[in-house]
């Protein structure tokens, strides 16, 4: 919104224009308001005021990531611990590798996948002084290792969160994620251990433990995603839905639907969304930095990325074959030259488990794989300065959010998915069809174009009017 006065004789003529979308072109709404002269200092004044104000600034620093889930006590040995059951779990873990453990009846979940996401923090820093590790292991009631796996923060690297992912498959020619043999494979009983590591190594990091049973599919599971249907798919702009205030953690995601949302990137912070996905459907999310329009330059370098998880919180990885198109960028400081990146997913398909490595495929076999389940996804942004390095000069305490463009599309036909059972064989329910993401759509744009114009003019001719009966009560007086 942009606003001009000036005088011609005795009168002001103050000009207010709101651009349509966002636009500085001529095209928008404006409203023209005549004032006296002697009012002039004052009206200036409201006018200024009411019109147009500095942007806010927000601290750089990293923001803690919103844990969520019911609290739970680990045990202190390699192997015990509750016997927990699907669900959404929160725990607290040492720093110094000392093992925290649960256990998994297999009898209840034969197909299950463990996620253990830890936030690393170290006050306020935003980068880390020393490595932070997470590794997550299985092992049998001898409390042998049947396997583990581990996610690591370098020195220097930008603090985030760490995720890890371990489970078992019941199908034994399912060759995705971990492969359980002999004793490991019979075991009725399963232990959990978590070994982490942080800084400082006296303190202690909160942990949230999500845990998915996946229940066998019978009847018609189809064939896995063909080469042509992992094609690169970009969200293209929608209907436009307004500002989006993000959560700060899986548990709280702000639900998307199709169309244009508007962000508020703070540097040092991830912003989690998530959209509802049935069998058959793709998810597209494509990001726009700066949003469209802005004209806006950040002050210091900074690094976007974006990436979608499942609803096991298995991130998932496109391979475009435009090598221009890109999840991340880096941005300049000082530059308002901005870039559009974005991440896409293969049709969820119950027979994506057992993909196979297809020339000219452009979501990887890895991701493919595990795009088996509909419910929830997840689309992730994260935004961080860009270079950490000695010579760089010193980081100011705050700046302004970047504004940025995020489009989601959701792509195919709702398809029949497989019959689930349970380990007995009994028949389960099944998703609803058409269960698409129908959340809180914030709307955020005014009922009419030029309600911005309006308000402001009013504020104008409010105080304008006061002024004049003031000037008028006191020639009376």
């Amino acid at each position: 919104m942009s606003r001009s006065c000036a005088c011609s004789s005795n009168v002001i003529w103050c000009e207010i224009h709101a651009p349509v979308n966002g636009s500085q072109a001529s095209a928008g709404h404006t409203v023209r308001v005549r004032f006296r002269k002697s009012a002039a200092a004052v009206l200036t004044s409201v006018a200024l005021v009411a019109t147009g104000t500095a942007p806010a600034h927000a601290a750089i620093e990293p923001q803690a990531y919103g844990t969520s889930g019911k609290q739970v006590t680990l045990a202190t040995d390699k192997t015990g611990g509750p016997e927990l059951k699907a669900g959404l779990y929160q725990a607290e873990l040492p720093n110094d590798g000392s093992p925290r453990t649960f256990t998994i009846n297999r009898n209840q979940m034969r197909t299950f996948l463990a996620s253990v996401l830890t936030d690393e923090r170290e006050g306020k820093a935003l980068k880390a002084t020393g490595e932070h590790k997470t590794k997550v292991s299985i092992l049998d009631a001898k409390g042998d290792d049947c396997t583990s796996d581990t996610d690591t923060l370098s020195k220097d690297a930008a603090l985030t969160f760490l995720n890890v992912n371990v489970g078992v498959d019941d199908d034994e020619d399912v060759s995705r994620g971990n492969y359980l043999g002999g004793t490991c494979r019979e075991s009725t009983k399963l232990s959990i251990s978590i070994e982490h590591n942080g800084i400082p190594a006296n303190g202690r990091t909160k942990a949230e433990i999500l845990l998915t049973d996946e229940p066998k599919g019978t009847g018609s599971v189809g064939s896995p995603a063909t080469v042509a249907q992992t094609a690169t798919l970009k969200a293209p702009d929608g209907k436009v839905r307004g500002e989006v205030a993000p959560g700060k953690g899986f548990g709280d995601a702000v639900t998307l639907v199709a169309g244009t949302h508007s962000l508020k990137l703070g540097v040092g912070t991830q912003a989690f969304y998530k959209v509802r996905l049935d069998w058959g459907q793709r998810l597209a999310a494509t990001l726009r930095v700066p949003g469209k329009d802005t004209n806006f330059a950040s002050p210091i370098a900074v690094e976007v990325s974006t990436r979608i998880w499942t609803p096991q919180r298995i991130a998932l990885d496109a391979n475009p074959k435009d090598y221009q198109y890109s999840d991340s960028l880096s941005m300049s400081a000082n530059s308002s030259k901005g870039a559009t990146i974005g991440t896409y997913t293969a049709p969820v398909l119950w027979a994506n488990r057992s993909a196979k490595s297809e020339s000219g495929n452009e979501v990887p076999q890895a991701s493919l794989q595990w795009t088996t389940t509909p419910g929830w996804y997840y689309v992730t942004v994260w935004t961080r300065p860009a270079s950490f390095s000695s010579s760089d000069e010193p980081m100011p305490d705050s700046v302004p959010p970047i504004p940025a463009d995020l489009n989601i599309a959701v792509v195919g036909d709702v398809q029949q998915g497989p019959t689930f059972v349970n380990t007995g064989g009994a028949k389960l329910a099944q998703p609803g069809k058409g269960e698409m993401s129908i959340g809180q759509g914030v709307q955020t744009e005014a009922p009419f174009p030029s309600a911005k114009v309006a308000l402001s003019a009013l504020a104008v001719l409010a105080a304008a009017t006061a002024v004049l009966w003031a000037l008028r009560s006191r020639r009376q007086a």
